[in-house]
Order: structure tokens, then sequence, then C-alpha cells
């Protein structure tokens, strides 16, 4: 699936909100799993391990991925 950006970046510091379009949920197990294109990780920095948050905020609940950078579990 193509990638397409909704937002763009501009003075009034919005987001920039990128569109993976809709995605198949997996069952591996015990676990669920979305695929995202590897190039999307590779752009954010997400080259090996994530911070994984479910953020729930109003009406919003929506999962954030936070690269870890370095040895963050000594």
């Amino acid at each position: 699936m193509n990638s397409k950006k909704t937002m763009t970046k501009n003075s009034d510091s919005k987001p920039v909100i990128t569109d993976f379009g809709e995605r198949k949920i997996s069952q591996q197990n015990f676990s669920k799993i979305v695929a995202l294109p590897k190039t999307a990780l590779d752009n954010c920095g997400i080259t090996s391990q994530v911070n994984v948050k479910l953020v729930q905020w109003n009406d919003e609940r929506y999962i954030r991925l936070t690269p870890i950078q370095g040895d963050e579990n000594s």
C-alpha cells in the first residue's frame, strides 16, 4: 500500500500525519500484529526497538511508537 500525507507541517506547528491506509490485524499465537512499511519506521529513526504506549485523551485513542535510543534497558 502506498502511504500519503494527510497534513503538512506549517508555521502553525501542526503535526504531520501520514496515512498508512487500512491494515490487516493478524493473529500470531496470543498476540495481534499490525505490519507497517519498513521505510516508514526507518524514516522515524526506528531501527530495532520502540516504546509502545496507548494514549487515551478526550475522545481520541491511539498507539504511540517512540524509538528507543541507545541502551535504555540497563
